[in-house]
This record gives C-alpha cells, structure tokens and sequence, in this order.
C-alpha cells in the first residue's frame, strides 16, 4: 500500500462551522408568549413587520454563541446604550448614581 494518499491527508486543513439555532418571531408573538421564550435556552430574533426589531439571548447561554456575534452584538448594544445616554444629556456616573440610590431607597 502507498503512502502518498497518507501524506496528502497530512496537508489538509481542517475548517469547523459552528451553526447557531436561532428561533424567529414576532413582537406580538414574543409579547403574547415571552415567558416560554425567556425560559428558552435559543436566541430569538423579534420581527415588526417582517424587519428584525431586537434579538434576546439567555444570559446563562450566551456562552454556546459564536465570539464573533457575541462580540458585535456586545458593541452594537454599547453603541446604542451611549448614543442614548448622549440624547438625553446623561453620563454613565449618573445614570449608576441614580441606580445607587434607587437601590437604598428600596430597602
């Protein structure tokens, strides 16, 4: 038996794909049943009108997505949180200030 079909073996590099389940629903949807959804372990996209409108992800299996999505999403969600906070003239101390507050004020 040859070994030349062995060594070409030797060169083949090997790529994974790493496939992520996400379940599609609508906002009403997702209102109507969010109980099961927030007990689910899949991500879900939230459609209005056919449009994706928001994506929930378990906190407990946001581990399982790929670094990549979970990286953009991470600064996409930064983005979003900043422009906010710039729209209505706050700072991120004032806003945990606030929090703090509301927090001793509970107890």
């Amino acid at each position: 038996m040859s070994q030349e079909p062995l060594a070409s073996l030797a060169k083949l590099s090997i790529m994974t794909i790493q496939v992520v389940i996400m379940r599609l629903t609508t906002v009403k949807e997702f209102r109507d049943q969010a109980t099961k959804f927030l007990r689910s372990k899949d991500p879900v996209l939230i459609t209005r009108r056919g449009k994706p409108a928001g994506i929930y992800v378990s906190l407990q299996e946001g581990e399982d997505l790929p670094f990549d999505f979970r990286k953009e999403l991470m600064l996409t969600l930064a983005s979003q949180v900043k422009k906010s906070l710039e729209e209505h003239g706050l700072s991120e101390e004032a806003v945990l200030d606030d929090f703090e507050v509301s927090r001793k004020t509970r107890r």
